[in-house]
């Protein structure tokens, strides 16, 4: 558990520093409706920092669903255009009902998205920093942004 209060420590730095630069300015909201594994069916929420101009802006995003929660920090690009894709540094954290894996552990990993238009593609690996049974998982879902 000590392991993982340090990794979200560096998450809250990391947004501390990201929100206070001049890209707060350009902000804009992520809303998406995700179906993936191991959340099952989730909501996600966050903010992309930066003009919508193709390029890379970091983005922060927390997400909530029936098998577990996570929070990203990262670059992503999906603000312009119809295409799009970005890369991401996650904590995912399993409850009541994850698919393929046990429930109570948390993990540590990278993310990579393809969006086409408002439909978004995401595939995952984690690594487990708490106690479990679980050393390595991986993600992959599909998104809606609204």
């Amino acid at each position: 558990m000590g392991r993982t209060l340090a990794m979200m420590k560096h998450f809250k730095w990391i947004a501390i520093i990201t929100l206070g630069t001049g890209w707060a300015a350009f902000s804009e909201p992520i809303l998406q409706l995700r179906v993936s594994t191991p959340l099952l069916l989730s909501g996600a929420a966050g903010l992309r920092m930066g003009p919508p101009d193709g390029q890379f802006h970091p983005a922060l995003e927390v997400e909530a669903g029936i098998g577990g929660g996570r929070a990203a920090v990262g670059l992503d690009n999906h603000g312009s255009g119809s295409f799009g894709y970005g890369l991401k540094g996650a904590l995912l954290r399993t409850w009541i009902e994850p698919l393929g894996v046990d429930e109570d552990q948390t993990f540590l990993g990278l993310e990579g998205e393809l969006s086409i238009k408002q439909l978004l593609f995401h595939v995952g690996g984690y690594r487990r920093v708490s106690d479990g049974d679980d050393d390595w998982l991986a993600s992959a879902g599909i998104a809606i942004r609204f």
